[in-house]
């Protein structure tokens, strides 16, 4: 990567309106350069439909843009995300693998309607308002649910109706990180663990979860996330060097009007830890923009 693509002006981990982020592809483009970003991922979940206008709109602001995308893991009865970065949006791999993750997806959302109209919430109306988007997530339910005056907001949607154990959640049967990382690697990509601290787990366990991520293939996880304090990122990194892993930084930006979600607002990755992102200098990183850049019409977001 150029000299302006410093480890401390890199974003690696965001999402557009293709999923369950609130702006489009190019907007969210505008805003990361706004903040002060060199190089960028779009990383929307189990789908790269964003990257042909990302693409654009990342070289019209100057922007180092990663082809990427965050894919859904069922892993020792837990779902895990996995980041790809420098994927080949049009590699065989990859496509069946958004084919099963699609499936998944549409017989997630039919489950949780019902459970919801089972407690007398309009499930099939909240199902038919929210398409639209390729992805469909639980955001966009939850979203739906706050529109309506059925909660005050977001956290209450995922307590109340969404999150696990709740009377709307429904569990997805996701691909395995084996199949997921293989498939990553097939599309010239690496796979990064997302977020390792999010997950319900102890200490001891989160330590094996990221010594069966590298063994599986994996490339890097994330140490430097929105929202961290001092103390997780200190774990992060032992977590990391212990695990012989690179390392990758990641707002995991959904909206940009949230303080722990804004674009580039991150701590620099420590100098102990190999950057992910040293594996795509510059002009590798336009070639792969330059290869989905087909696949968008134009700059402008959808009305």
């Amino acid at each position: 990567m150029s000299d302006s693509a410093t480890p401390d002006r890199a974003d690696l981990h965001l999402h557009s309106t293709v999923s369950d982020g609130v702006l489009c592809p190019a907007d969210l483009m505008a805003a990361v350069a706004a903040a002060g970003v060199a190089v960028c991922a779009l990383t929307d979940h189990d789908s790269v439909a964003g990257l042909g206008e990302a693409s654009i709109a990342a070289r019209a602001h100057g922007l180092h843009l990663v082809p990427g995308i965050e894919v859904s893991v069922t892993h020792a009865g837990r779902t895990l995300h996995v980041v790809g970065l420098g994927i080949d949006a049009a590699s065989p791999a990859l496509t069946a693998l958004l084919g099963r993750l699609d499936a998944a997806r549409e017989e997630r959302a039919l489950a949780i309607a019902a459970r919801l109209e089972r407690h007398h919430l309009p499930g099939g109306d909240i199902l038919a308002a929210i398409r639209g988007p390729p992805v469909l997530t639980r955001t966009h339910f939850a979203r739906e649910l706050v529109r309506r005056g059925l909660v005050a907001d977001l956290g209450q949607a995922f307590k109340r109706w969404l999150g696990k154990g709740a009377p709307g959640y429904a569990p997805a049967s996701w691909p395995s990180l084996g199949t997921v990382t293989d498939a990553l690697r097939a599309a010239s990509g690496v796979a990064v663990l997302a977020h390792p601290l999010r997950y319900t787990l102890s200490a001891g366990q989160r330590r094996e979860l990221c010594r069966q991520f590298a063994d599986a293939g994996g490339t890097a996880t994330e140490v430097c996330v929105g929202g961290q304090n001092p103390a997780q990122r200190e774990v992060a990194t032992g977590l990391c060097l212990r695990a012989g892993l690179e390392g990758s930084v990641g707002s995991d930006c959904h909206d940009p009007a949230l303080p722990w979600q804004r674009p580039g607002r991150l701590a620099k990755l420590p100098s102990a830890i190999t950057p992910v992102w040293q594996r795509w200098p510059a002009t590798a990183v336009d070639r792969a923009v330059s290869s989905t850049i087909r696949d968008a019409a134009s700059l402008q977001c959808p009305t």
